[in-house]
């Protein structure tokens, strides 16, 4: 929808003119793209989306291809391969990004001073792929090593390091549900967590990993044993040689509300065993079949920076040195260096 369209219709769910004139230029204007305005207080024309997954994934490659085309977004072209770790068993996705060593970080407000200007609030037009809730915006990453990387955004301002709620959850399973071969949703929180944005959100990226590989997260088999007869309970990965929690979960029947409950358990578990001169920092993973949590102490092995993905089977590294630090230090052996090991008996 055009910068035209924002202006005649004010930022007012609850105004019933401004709803009428809405719909005034909607039938005035059918072809307008629906699913491009954003209003500056971050609150988007369209209506939440209601209609089939298809058309959700219909409406990122759409938004994905226009926007790659037209420069909003950038596509990083890596050399990738799988490193089977020896002591976990478990092939390791890595990536060398050489354009990651200038990835901005959030731009400093204009005149100095107070928060970094928030790249959510309003987001770029061209970056805005649906309205999922009322909660929640779905948006392109605007700096992507995999194609299709979209981000799930709360519509207000809300911390980084607020928990995940059933809401958060909800706007997510749609993303999820929507990709062809599923995917994994990934959360940042905390400052050795590998979080950038204080705006909170999650991020989410196809799966397989890599062309030929299942589409499943390269950890499944380990934690299919460790949640085997206890589904949809919080329980410790102790095949796992650092702290790790995760449940069995079914991404087509289980429920915002039951993913929050049972993310909630595992960071207290996790705050129990893990000791943190302030608030822990933390992964959660969010698959087809899997639930998890992992405490961070801190976001750095040597000079490689460590997001979710990490302890999800993948890694985006700087550069070609770190790529053979990774091989000769094995990938379990980062993750345990980011990671907390488990408490002494």
């Amino acid at each position: 929808m055009s910068s035209l369209l924002a202006r005649a219709v004010p930022c007012s769910p609850l105004n019933l003119s401004c709803t009428l004139k809405r719909r005034l230029v909607r039938l005035r204007s059918p072809q307008l793209n629906p699913s491009a305005s954003v209003c500056r207080a971050g609150m988007a024309a369209q209506p939440p989306v209601s209609a089939s997954s298809t058309t959700l994934w219909q409406r990122v490659n759409a938004t994905y291809d226009t926007a790659l085309q037209s420069g909003a977004i950038s596509k990083t072209e890596t050399n990738d391969e799988i490193v089977r770790d020896q002591q976990l068993g478990v092939p390791f996705v890595l990536r060398v990004a050489a354009a990651l060593r200038s990835k901005p970080r959030p731009a400093a407000p204009k005149g100095g001073g107070g928060r970094p200007a928030n790249p959510f609030l309003p987001p770029e037009e061209a970056l805005v792929v649906a309205q999922l809730s009322d909660t929640h915006t779905l948006l392109l990453n605007k700096f992507n090593v995999v194609a299709h990387h979209v981000l799930v955004v709360t519509r207000k301002f809300q911390h980084q390091t607020d928990a995940l709620n059933a809401a958060d959850f909800e706007a997510t399973l749609q993303v999820l549900r929507a990709m062809p071969s599923g995917g994994v949703a990934f959360f940042n929180c905390g400052e050795h967590s590998g979080a950038s944005q204080p705006h909170k959100h999650l991020q989410v990226v196809p799966l397989p990993f890599m062309p030929g590989q299942p589409p499943q997260v390269p950890f499944a088999e380990i934690l299919s044993d460790a949640t085997s007869g206890s589904e949809a309970a919080a329980v410790p990965v102790r095949q796992l040689p650092w702290c790790s929690y995760a449940a069995r979960i079914d991404i087509h029947s289980t429920s915002g509300e039951e993913l929050a409950s049972a993310a909630s358990k595992m960071l207290q578990q996790a705050q129990s065993s893990c000791p943190s001169e302030g608030p822990l920092s933390y992964n959660v993973l969010l698959s087809l079949r899997f639930l998890q949590l992992i405490p961070r102490r801190t976001e750095f092995s040597g000079d490689i920076a460590v997001n979710s993905l990490g302890p999800a089977g993948t890694m985006f590294v700087k550069q070609p040195e770190h790529l053979m630090y990774i091989r000769q230090h094995t990938p379990a052996q980062v993750l345990k260096d980011i990671c907390y090991p488990w408490p002494s008996a």
